[in-house]
């Protein structure tokens, strides 16, 4: 039987049935599948959020939701970033804009890199409010693995602010990116255990607030079970683990598949994953690896991982991993992975779902209608 939806569920989302062109079979939204996704969020009983929301709170959405609109409103799809990293020193702030309007970016979630707290990224928010999410700092950097219970302290105070959505990207288990290795980074080889004081205290947070958080954390084998007991353990929390199917070191890794990806979906409820990849030919120079393994050495996904984009588009988004030492590379990176291997080979409710769709609902709460 075809899904039933409330009527108020057909009447939020009617005004915006006209913005698709039916002959267009990219931008084509046809009023079943909008509804669907309208309602993708309603059969997680999430709990409600600790922070209240208030008029400024709205405001930053509505700024949000007025950008998103304007992009449907040509016909195109726009996409949410929630994995960027700012550099005050050495990110061109109008450059990265520049991209956003050419790309139809509609708003990027940047964590600040390098200072005591995400003041930054609230201020870039104020400044720009359709673009810029305000987000804690990146867990990228020595604040981070050195201190990391203070860094939380000052992530808390932040978010009890309420003017905060989202959390940066929190390193784990990280290994030097290629720029990195090539530089002879090994300082970058990181690793704070996951299951330990500190990781129990972001996922609670995570849940405790429902704002989403990001997790580095490389595919091997013997740092899954950790994971797990983590998710497990804290099943409200919103998590985003970076980089789908990024296997560095093939020999590290067994079980990680579509298959058991697939399993740690169905098992925790506030787990999704970001698409922040590198491209299909890309070797991690340290093993020798093709680390890519969602796609086919020509571009194509690989028939598992697409079908489990389909199955379940509501845990995956795309994502550019966007930080200064590769600006240069974003808006190919973004014309041509992102859209070109990623989005455009989607069915059309995936599509949306998976470049913006999943987004707004982790950092306002609520389905996009």
């Amino acid at each position: 039987m075809p899904t039933q939806f409330p009527r108020w569920v057909e009447r939020e989302t009617a005004c915006a049935m006209n913005i698709f062109n039916e002959r267009s079979p990219t931008m084509h939204f046809n009023r079943r599948a909008l509804l669907t996704m309208a309602t993708a969020s309603l059969a997680y009983p999430w709990p409600a959020r600790a922070i209240p929301n208030s008029p400024s709170r709205a405001k930053s959405i509505a700024a949000w939701r007025r950008r998103i609109e304007s992009i449907l409103g040509k016909r195109r799809v726009p996409i949410i970033d929630l994995q960027a990293t700012y550099s005050a020193k050495q990110t061109n702030l109008s450059k990265v804009m520049a991209y956003m309007d050419e790309l139809d970016v509609a708003q990027t979630a940047f964590a600040v890199a390098g200072e005591q707290d995400g003041a930054l990224s609230v201020e870039l928010h104020r400044k720009y409010p359709e673009y810029f999410i305000p987000t804690t700092s990146s867990g990228e950097f020595p604040r981070w693995w050195n201190s990391p219970d203070a860094f939380l302290d000052v992530s808390r105070a932040e978010l009890q602010t309420g003017d905060f959505f989202a959390m940066g990207e929190h390193e784990f288990r990280h290994y030097p990116s290629p720029e990195q290795a090539a530089a002879g980074r090994l300082d970058r080889d990181i690793t704070v255990p996951i299951d330990s004081p500190i990781g129990d205290k972001l996922f609670a947070m995570s849940a405790e607030f429902q704002v989403p958080f990001q997790i580095h954390y490389e595919i091997e084998d013997a740092l899954l079970p950790a994971l797990e007991a983590m998710l497990e353990r804290h099943p409200k929390a919103l998590t985003i683990w970076c980089h789908l199917g990024l296997v560095r070191y093939p020999n590290r890794n067994t079980r990680y598949s579509p298959a058991y990806v697939r399993s740690l979906i169905e098992r925790f409820p506030g787990l999704h994953f970001d698409l922040a990849v590198s491209g299909p030919k890309s070797v991690y120079t340290p093993s020798g690896a093709r680390d890519a393994t969602i796609f086919e050495p020509n571009g194509k996904i690989v028939d598992a991982w697409l079908a489990l984009l389909e199955q379940h588009p509501d845990r995956f988004m795309v994502a550019t991993d966007y930080r200064p030492p590769v600006e240069n590379s974003m808006p190919s990176y973004i014309a041509n992975l992102q859209r070109k291997f990623i989005l455009d080979t989607l069915s059309e409710r995936t599509r949306h779902l998976v470049a913006y769709g999943n987004a707004w609902r982790l950092i306002t709460g609520s389905a996009w209608s």
